[in-house]
């Protein structure tokens, strides 16, 4: 049976009520406290009646896909590498909302996406909980997605695209950015041929719930995201390690973005070469607005500023001639999206990311199922294959 909800009290039945097609109440509001209540539970909003009462649904099963499962076929690789697209994020949220509300869809009589439902989720956006992935071509508007981040998942809501392929790069970048901060799952909500071949899967809502019984409020990523995500480890051996550790962590936030997600600090023996102390090496994810090759040019100012010597021409364990000696601090890219660059002082993933546990165990801890877009392999499988024994112990 369907419950009628008290419009003046938030508050949800047991999701395990719904009925055979996943319909569970009606009534209450599309205000922010309703919406995030809900999605806490596993419940979603799905269309609203003229007198704006909002029809909940929780379905099972329910459509979920682990950033680790993501199918990145080898046409949509070669179109992610092409250039053809530009991706941003929470650029322009009402656009892409009202984009999905008016595409036409098979099957599909008109749209759940009232401008009661954009109008709620445009809130959200100003609040800091809904986000969108834009694809641009030519600098229009051809694609994207939008959806709600709460606790470490993103339930997406809909897509769009008036631009083949472009909803799938959209995708694919939100997937990226799963990864990228630590997210456990990606709520899909409703089983579609489609989503299962991107790698999402069909789960009863016992096992859905069961996942959201770890939630964590804390862990919510609110606020506006940026367009880029880059994964940067930075280390040292010399002076106050730690205080010069911290000093690098600030000048980033300041100068690059926002440093979104930490791994522990971890010491490790010196690579290469012998020294009278071991290095700290720190992983960090970093939002910003920069393209990579600025990214770059920050880092090496940062490091310059704390102290940082570079040998004549700039070598470093990116490059073929390389110079291994202490230094007081290190700021590596390892990860910018999941781009491949390849130029003259730059190249991502990291070449030999893959070849040194210093590096992999700390992009672990934070970032396990992140796919190296070149080996297709996830840090988690390349930390297990890695044959390097140097010993990497946490420091705190």
């Amino acid at each position: 049976m369907a419950y009628i909800l008290d419009d003046e009290q938030v508050g949800f039945p047991d999701p395990r009520l719904s009925e055979d097609d996943g319909f569970l109440a009606v009534g209450g509001s599309l205000e922010p406290l309703w919406l995030l209540n809900a999605y806490y539970m596993g419940i979603f909003p799905w269309y609203d009646d003229q007198a704006g009462h909002p029809y909940w649904y929780s379905l099972d099963p329910r459509m979920v896909l682990l950033p680790s499962e993501f199918r990145c076929s080898q046409s949509l690789a070669r179109l992610l590498r092409s250039g053809r697209f530009e991706v941003r994020v929470d650029t322009c949220f009402r656009q892409v909302v009202e984009a999905c509300a008016g595409v036409q869809r098979t099957g599909q009589d008109g749209t759940w996406i009232s401008p009661r439902f954009i109008d709620a989720y445009c809130e959200m956006h100003r609040q800091g909980f809904a986000h969108s992935f834009e694809t641009f071509q030519d600098g229009q508007l051809v694609g994207g997605l939008y959806g709600v981040s709460l606790c470490d998942y993103f339930s997406g809501e809909s897509m769009f695209h008036t631009v083949r392929d472009a909803s799938k790069v959209a995708f694919a970048r939100m997937v990226n950015f799963a990864a990228m901060h630590g997210f456990r799952f990606i709520d899909a909500q409703q089983p579609t041929r489609h989503l299962e071949s991107l790698g999402a899967r069909k789960m009863p809502r016992e096992e859905f719930l069961a996942l959201l019984e770890h939630n964590n409020i804390d862990k919510t990523y609110r606020g506006r995201w940026k367009n880029n995500s880059v994964v940067l480890l930075i280390g040292g051996n010399q002076g106050e390690r730690v205080v010069l550790m911290m000093q690098a962590i600030a000048l980033i936030a300041q100068r690059i973005g926002t440093v979104s997600v930490v791994s522990s600090l971890y010491e490790t023996e010196p690579w290469g070469f012998e020294a009278e102390q071991k290095f700290l090496n720190q992983a960090l994810v970093v939002d910003t607005d920069l393209d990579a090759q600025s990214v770059l040019e920050v880092a090496l100012a940062i490091e310059q500023e704390l102290g940082r010597v570079r040998p004549a021409g700039g070598a470093d364990w990116q490059s073929d001639d390389r110079t291994y000696a202490s230094r007081p601090i290190d700021i590596d890219l390892i990860f910018y999206n999941n781009d491949i660059v390849q130029t003259p002082s730059l190249q991502l993933p990291h070449p030999r990311m893959h070849l040194r546990r210093f590096v992999l165990q700390p992009l672990a801890q934070i970032v396990p199922d992140l796919m190296h877009p070149k080996f297709g392999k996830t840090v988690r499988q390349l930390l297990d294959e890695c044959t390097d024994q140097g010993e990497v112990k946490e420091y705190f």
